[in-house]
């Protein structure tokens, strides 16, 4: 019986790498995970070390390469996708010139300001508002480390450093995929094309931006360094991936316009589809982004860090298991409110936002605190809604859809659900980010010939639902 092909997804999270494997039909043949180490050397700075991120890689794929139902050699291609917000930076060799500038990081705030006079332009050609993401970070590499700046050749995306080292590509041949753009204020997402003008406004080098690709397109194949470190063979099609949140909403199968996902992980996002290119310019809370799907989009805002906020607060995780089924029957009994901002606030941005508990008395016990985190998030998302509200009015008219680590938590997803007032949605315990990658891998590589449609014929069913409780 003729063999399956298979196809690689990679999903290069904040604190794990994950990777899977599928085959020509849907079926997940396989998966592994490796921890990815998040550095945070000084108050708000956070950075990754490229090399650590690419190690975890080809850790991780030689670890599902190692199941015994899966044969490297029938793998056709493999994309990986990534975080969004921060930026990576690399020499005339792909080799990595700066840490990974996460998109935690907000060591760039001085230079936010600078783009500021011209956050009405950026909006309306980039997608999203002014903020501490690719622009700024660059500006800041060029003004405040001129000495390190001189080393770099090209601004690229974290996912885009691994799949390039991957293919021993020389920095002439850096790139970025389009689902980017909604966080490059240098950027012309309706176009697909960069702002020059603005570019020369500043007197930044157009040279160091990377070439614009499509998420499916081929960018090269597995060199036989990386065959040595992940198990894949020699000349196995490497394709350019897209941004983490792009990979996961392709991976649900869920394409109607308005519909709303929660992706709870390091980072909270709510984000609606849209069939236009709609920009959040009263607001300046959203960004707007390209689908993978051509002809799609959608818009987003994000709590930073919101998953880090309870292991921040020494929560291990069998206390938060307690805390979990206590803060259940609690409800919002004591009026605790918890401001999530630890690291400045990213959605409308604000760098000097920090958190906070706020009402706090002797009454107020731990499970107190930790419900008042949980409703924190909600209580953004309620904003976040309010924005899509204004720019696509039927936004939620599906409910939402839960995905994340976060949406294990039947008394998150019941406090969000009771929140914003709409059903929330349970996909089984699967990584779509992982899945939608894999699924531009088999895209790029011809089998799966219409992208849509493969992702809609794979959905999964809802595992459960949680109904708004109006009399919270």
């Amino acid at each position: 019986m003729k063999r399956k092909a298979l196809f690689i997804g990679v999903d290069m999270g904040t604190s794990s790498t994950r990777v899977g494997v599928i085959d020509e039909s849907g079926r997940r043949r396989g998966a592994a995970s490796r921890p990815a180490r998040l550095s945070n050397p000084a108050p708000r700075v956070y950075e990754q070390c490229p090399d650590e991120m690419y190690a975890s890689v080809m850790l991780a794929i030689a670890d599902v390469l190692a199941q015994p139902s899966i044969n490297a050699r029938d793998v056709c291609g493999i994309a990986i996708c990534g975080q969004m917000a921060g930026i990576s930076t690399i020499g005339r060799h792909w080799e990595a010139t700066t840490p990974y500038d996460s998109w935690l990081d907000m060591r760039c705030a001085s230079q936010v300001q600078r783009l500021k006079p011209y956050e009405q332009q950026i909006i309306e050609r980039s997608g999203g508002p002014v903020s501490a993401t690719h622009a700024a970070k660059w500006l800041y590499w060029r003004d405040e480390q001129p000495q390190v700046y001189r080393r770099v050749s090209k601004l690229i995306m974290p996912a885009a450093y691994v799949a390039g080292r991957m293919a021993a590509l020389e920095a002439e041949a850096a790139f970025m995929d389009d689902t980017y753009l909604g966080f490059n204020s240098f950027a012309d997402s309706r176009t697909l094309q960069w702002n020059t003008s603005l570019i020369d406004e500043f007197h930044l080098d157009a040279e160091r931006l990377p070439q614009l690709v499509r998420p499916w397109d081929r960018i090269g194949a597995v060199c036989a360094r990386a065959a040595r470190d992940c198990g894949l063979p020699v000349g196995t099609p490497i394709f350019a991936g897209c941004a983490d949140i792009a990979a996961s909403l392709l991976g649900t199968g869920a394409f109607a316009s308005g519909q709303l996902f929660d992706i709870a992980g390091t980072g909270a996002v709510l984000a609606t589809l849209l069939d236009t290119f709609a920009v959040d310019a009263q607001h300046k809370t959203l960004s707007t982004f390209r689908h993978c799907v051509p002809g799609m989009y959608y818009s987003m805002a994000y709590v930073g860090g919101a998953g880090l906020t309870l292991k921040g607060f020494g929560l291990t995780p069998d206390e938060c298991l307690q805390l979990e089924a206590r803060a259940a029957a609690l409800g919002a009994r004591n009026k605790l409110l918890y401001l999530p901002h630890c690291g400045g606030r990213h959605a409308p941005y604000d760098a000097s936002l920090s958190g906070a508990f706020v009402g706090l008395d002797w009454s107020h016990d731990r499970t107190d605190q930790y419900r008042a985190m949980l409703e924190s998030i909600a209580y953004e998302y309620a904003q976040f809604l309010r924005c899509m509200r204004d720019i696509d009015n039927v936004a939620g008219l599906g409910g939402v859809i839960s995905l994340g680590g976060g949406a294990n938590s039947p008394v998150f997803r019941q406090i969000k659900a009771d929140v914003l007032g709409l059903p929330y949605h349970k996909l089984p315990s699967a990584e779509y980010g992982v899945l939608g990658a894999a699924m531009l891998a088999g895209h790029g590589a011809g089998v799966f010939a219409d992208l849509q449609q493969t992702a809609m014929d794979w959905r999964a069913p809802v595992q459960s639902v949680a109904l708004p409780d109006p009399s919270r």
